[in-house]
């Protein structure tokens, strides 16, 4: 079986550097797709010198989907069975690889679009747990699979490109699961607790220009299959709430929000217009 693995790139620190030459060895090719306005030589040189790497710039950023879409073609043109796309500081359990291969050459591997490992998860359930949607770092792609459906969809630049796919894997009868008993570590948006009504609520923080792309892509999506995306469409309403309650620059992140659903109506998808980045 021949794995391969995508990481995109943004501003890569010292750390996300040595975090991925962790996993770097684990895999026939590790694709690495630099979405940094300018490639910062000194620090991203280890990764060029990994003798399994490939490192490609994307001449700016040009949106995880777009990154994600050119590593998933260098990953089929290498023959890989299946491909792990990552993010840069999501941190791979390295320990647990002969665990994960024994679940990708299952015998009915080939009924799942993506095997994807827990988030931040504590192991109490075990085995392939199906779920609807799940997001991109962690994920054991099936390269078969994946070359039946349309993939990575570059409009929609940043954010629910996961649910993107997602749906286009349950569209062609192929499953999504994560392995409960294996985690990654991973940083979601900066997220603080706060109070309310005497319960503790989680908010994650995003920027206002994430707010512009969540909120922009998933009303373009829900109104694409409202059957399928309900659920995100529910937590987003959920989420517009804990912005205007307790999160920093709300205001801020409310008008981008605006911008973003007005965006959407009008098809507007792609790269934040610059003009509109400072609304």
């Amino acid at each position: 079986m021949r794995l391969d693995a995508v990481t995109v790139l943004y501003r890569p620190t010292a750390e996300d550097v040595a975090n991925i030459l962790q996993y770097a060895p684990l895999f026939h090719r590790l694709f690495l797709l630099d979405n940094s306005e300018q490639t910062d030589e000194a620090i991203v040189r280890p990764l060029q010198a990994a003798p399994n790497a490939v490192f490609l710039s994307m001449g700016g950023n040009r949106g995880i989907a777009a990154a994600l879409r050119k590593g998933m073609a260098l990953a089929a043109e290498d023959g890989a069975d299946f491909c792990l796309t990552m993010d840069q500081d999501s941190v791979f359990p390295t320990e647990r690889m002969p665990q994960i291969v024994s679940y990708l050459a299952r015998e009915d591997a080939d009924e799942y679009g993506i095997i994807a490992l827990n988030i931040n998860g504590t192991g109490a359930e075990r085995g392939l747990i199906p779920v609807k949607v799940w997001i991109t770092s962690g994920n054991f792609v099936n390269m078969k699979n994946y070359a039946a459906i349309d993939g990575f969809r570059e409009e929609l630049f940043i954010d629910s490109v996961d649910f993107d796919l997602d749906r286009q894997f349950h569209a062609i009868g192929k499953k999504i699961a994560y392995i409960g008993e294996i985690s990654l570590r991973h940083k979601i948006g900066a997220p603080v607790r706060r109070k309310f009504l005497g319960r503790a609520v989680t908010v994650t923080n995003h920027s206002p220009v994430r707010c512009y792309y969540r909120f922009r892509n998933n009303y373009v999506l829900y109104h694409e299959d409202k059957t399928f995306y309900r659920d995100i469409y529910r937590a987003d309403r959920k989420q517009l709430w804990k912005i205007l309650l307790f999160e920093k620059e709300k205001f801020k992140k409310w008008k981008m929000i605006r911008l973003g659903i007005r965006h959407a109506k009008r098809r507007q998808l792609g790269p934040l217009p610059t003009e509109d980045s400072n609304v």
